[in-house]
């Protein structure tokens, strides 16, 4: 029975007096030590006490086992504050990084590989359009030894490049896709054993290499894709270059070598190869009379006709008669006009060609060649825009004059106004190559790349998925045909449930649960495919 209501809780009051002193809490003027000896104990304490707080659990708890056994109740209830507190920020870094590593592999990481003939430039981006520059590299196909610059191993490049990517992946997480665009001829044809390799370029130590393998190695399971550089810098013309309501576009890259790309309806221009319009023949340039009197001009022979050889070993020299070398009269674009042929005719290095003047007649016989190619490329494929770009179009005083060329070559055949009075909106400038920074027009066509073929990725997984959801149907139609069967099997003067044998009742349950399960796993899987769908850009 409980204690009467006047019987007081201690029944002495020393007792009382004792539980009330120890339940107060200790004043602040009273030290936490009584003697000396145990202060500098404490100091000697202090390394353990660190180490709980650094977070290891058995450290924590040697520590607290240890606290609990000594005098002051302070100490010990101190440690245990420190150790929760340090406890609680461990987990909410620990969270944070988790957190963060997770927004890594959400988001899309777009890798671009471009190779150019000075260099190879690896450069990953968040998302494309606009693109968000998150780290880049450029590695020379060249370098100096000996005061002399000889051309790197192909194979050497390559895997700089592929080390570099490695790394990057250590650092801010693993990249969605990558897209390589190159110079060419490339091997494009997915059911050919060379696959991915630059096959017969005139760049010197680069025939028959290897570019995609090595990715593929390194990063398996990454969709990869690959084209010629130009191919993809004209699909991302015609996506992102804001030429208005277009269905087609032809792209010009002019620098070491010359390459054409084109895109109709959206997609890269592919046949038995794919296009090399850098190498079409034309004619000779033969300049107006006032330039081919001046005699600084020693390309030009006496009656103006451009007398350089070609630097293009295919396409500018042919057989004489005695088995020699002649130059040829109808040498390709690429072997006249490009930037060594330039350098070669003014006797000069290609670093040197930013120093020459806009009055230099050079210019006009480039102009010439370009509006050559400018004009096959009307004539055969007919785009609605033309974009040149790369290292030589710098100089802009080249567009105006190649306008010039392309009007007097079309001799008034065409007489709509984008080849008249708009035909400064018909041969332009990559708009990409105006921009400050490593993106540019290459950049871009590799990023598109990469981007696509992460989506040609999706729509992979979403055959699968459809393939999955035609079993699952299958099977769902083959319960409900058991079920009906069951069902016409029940006696007509069965008027209850109650009265249907239990291994037919719970055989006809289970498949209409099996049917409804269908059913909503078929509507969330028609969801899906409607909404993937719509991201997915058809090649």
């Amino acid at each position: 029975p409980p204690p009467p209501a006047s019987k007081p809780p201690y029944p002495n009051p020393q007792e009382r007096a004792l539980i009330l002193t120890l339940t107060l809490p200790i004043p602040a003027s009273k030290p936490p030590y009584p003697n000396p000896q145990e202060r500098e104990r404490e100091r000697e304490r202090q390394p353990e006490k660190a180490q709980a707080m650094a977070l290891t659990p058995e450290a924590m708890q040697a520590v607290l086992s240890r606290e609990s056994g000594r005098s002051s109740a302070r100490s010990s209830i101190s440690t245990i504050r420190r150790c929760n507190q340090a406890r609680f920020s461990r987990t909410t870094s620990d969270f944070a990084r988790l957190l963060e590593k997770k927004n890594q592999q959400s988001r899309a990481l777009f890798a671009c590989v471009e190779g150019g003939g000075q260099s190879f430039l690896v450069l990953v981006s968040e998302g494309v359009n606009p693109p968000k520059e998150i780290d880049s590299c450029r590695f020379y196909t060249t370098e100096k030894k000996n005061g002399r610059t000889i051309q790197r191993k192909a194979e050497d490049v390559i895997n700089d490049c592929v080390q570099w990517l490695k790394v990057f992946e250590t650092r801010h997480g693993k990249v969605t896709s990558i897209g390589i665009v190159s110079f060419g001829p490339c091997d494009l044809n997915h059911h050919s054993t060379t696959y991915g390799y630059i096959t017969t370029t005139p760049k010197e130590g680069w025939q028959n290499t290897d570019v995609v393998g090595p990715f593929a190695r390194a990063f398996k399971g990454t969709p990869i894709g690959f084209d010629t550089d130009v191919n993809m810098v004209a699909v991302s013309e015609y996506a992102h270059g804001n030429h208005g309501a277009i269905s087609s576009a032809a792209y010009i890259t002019v620098g070491t070598g010359i390459g054409v790309g084109m895109c109709t309806n959206g997609k890269a221009v592919h046949g038995l190869v794919h296009p090399e319009g850098g190498h079409i023949r034309v004619p000779r340039y033969i300049a107006p009379s006032h330039i081919a009197k001046k005699s600084e001009n020693k390309y030009l022979n006496p009656k103006g006709v451009d007398n350089y050889g070609g630097n293009c070993n295919f396409h500018c020299y042919e057989k004489g008669e005695d088995g020699s070398k002649v130059h040829s009269m109808y040498p390709c674009v690429e072997g006249m006009a490009n930037s060594d042929a330039i350098a070669d005719r003014l006797g000069i290095e290609k670093s040197q060609l930013k120093d020459v003047g806009d009055d230099s007649d050079v210019w006009d016989l480039e102009a010439y060649y370009l509006a050559q190619l400018c004009i096959s490329i009307t004539f055969l494929m007919s785009p609605e825009v033309i974009v040149i770009g790369g290292g030589v179009m710098n100089r802009e005083i080249l567009f105006p004059k190649i306008r010039a060329h392309f009007k007097k070559l079309l001799g008034g055949y065409f007489k709509n106004t984008q080849f008249n009075t708009d035909i400064d909106k018909y041969i332009r400038r990559s708009q990409f190559d105006m921009v400050k920074g490593s993106v540019h027009a290459g950049v871009m066509g590799g990023l598109e790349l990469a981007k696509r073929v992460w989506e040609l990725s999706d729509r992979y997984m979403l055959r699968k998925q459809a393939k999955k959801i035609e079993q699952l149907h299958s099977a769902l139609l083959q319960k409900e045909a058991e079920a009906e069967t069951l069902h016409s099997l029940q006696p007509q003067s069965v008027a209850s449930s109650a009265e249907i044998s239990p291994g037919l009742s719970s055989s006809y349950g289970q498949a209409l649960s099996m049917v409804t399960i269908g059913l909503g796993v078929g509507f969330a899987a028609a969801l899906s495919t409607v909404v993937l769908m719509k991201k997915v850009v058809k090649l």
